[in-house]
Formats: C-alpha cells, sequence, structure tokens
C-alpha cells in the first residue's frame, strides 16, 4: 500500500527544485508545457499534478521522479545542485582572475581549477559550522 500523505509535498518540491534551476516560474512552465498560473497551482498544491507533468518536470530539471516525490531527496538535490553551479561559477572567475592576473605580472602566484574547487569546498563547510 502507499501512503498520500506525501502527495501535497510536490508541489513545494518543485517550487524548490526550481529555484534551485534558476528557472521562474514562466520560463519552467513554458518548458513543461503549461500555463504560469497552473504552475502557480501545483506549486501551492490547489490542483493535482499528472504523471506526464511529473515526467516532464523531472526532464526538464535533470531529476528522478524520486527526487520530485521526496522532501529529503529533493532538498539534498536542490542543495547539490546550488553547490555544482557555485563551482563553475567560481571556476568561470578564477579563470578570469587567473588571465588578468598572468598578464599583469608573471611572478603572482596562479592556482589550478583543482585547487580553487578544494578551497571552496573547505570554505563551504567552515560556513557550516
Amino acid at each position: 500500500m502507499y501512503d498520500e500523505s506525501w502527495l501535497p509535498r510536490i508541489g513545494s518540491n518543485i517550487r524548490l527544485l526550481r529555484g534551485a534551476c534558476q528557472f521562474n516560474q514562466q520560463q519552467f512552465a513554458e518548458r513543461i508545457g503549461i500555463s504560469q498560473t497552473h504552475l502557480s497551482n501545483i506549486e501551492h498544491n490547489n490542483v493535482q499534478v499528472s504523471l506526464k507533468l511529473l515526467v516532464r518536470s523531472a526532464n526538464v530539471l535533470g531529476c528522478t521522479l524520486e527526487t520530485l516525490l521526496d522532501r529529503k531527496a529533493a532538498a539534498e538535490w536542490a542543495q547539490a545542485h546550488d553547490a555544482e553551479a557555485d563551482e563553475q561559477a567560481a571556476g568561470a572567475k578564477s579563470k578570469r582572475v587567473t588571465k588578468t592576473a598572468a598578464a599583469e605580472t608573471d611572478e603572482q602566484e596562479q592556482y589550478s581549477l583543482e585547487e580553487v574547487r578544494l578551497l571552496l569546498k573547505l570554505l563551504q563547510l567552515s560556513k557550516g559550522r
């Protein structure tokens, strides 16, 4: 038997995951083929969501159906997605900074992308304490 208590959480999970992917409601609604109003109703648990929309949502977000259905899995996925996006942004910024610094002086110490990522992870861990 299945427990129906998780059904009302689907909308909030979609909202959480959509936010982690930095889609606004209009962008996400267009990608899954519904109106922004309908998406808002789904996210506020005013309507039931079809399996077809769940599959479309998972595909657009790049997550599993289980992630959409489970609050803990959704929160973990969103956190991992945010961390990955932060690393990519820091990596891109690091490359620009390194190129600029190298142009200014050849004596300045340069860090590899892997060293920057390790430093960012250490900083993230110290933030959580």
